[in-house]
């Protein structure tokens, strides 16, 4: 994947611009290490909740506050 053009239209209707940027950036990280498009797709979806928070619409928009 290179753009958010490549995600399917239900994933980028749930990510922000940023969360779909970080998305594919680890989807395409795990994938390469895993050849595996699935346990990307789910690795790429933990990050994403990892630093996004949901909105009261479901689409993941807000980074998460990192305590120090």
């Amino acid at each position: 994947m290179e753009s958010p053009s490549d995600l399917s239209p239900e994933v980028r209707s749930h990510l922000s611009e940023a969360a779909q940027r970080t998305f594919i950036a680890n989807y395409n990280t795990a994938l390469a290490e895993t050849g595996d498009e699935a346990k990307a797709g789910h690795h790429a979806w933990d990050v994403v909740a990892e630093q996004f928070e949901q909105d009261e619409h479901g689409v993941w928009s807000k980074g998460k506050e990192k305590l120090i």
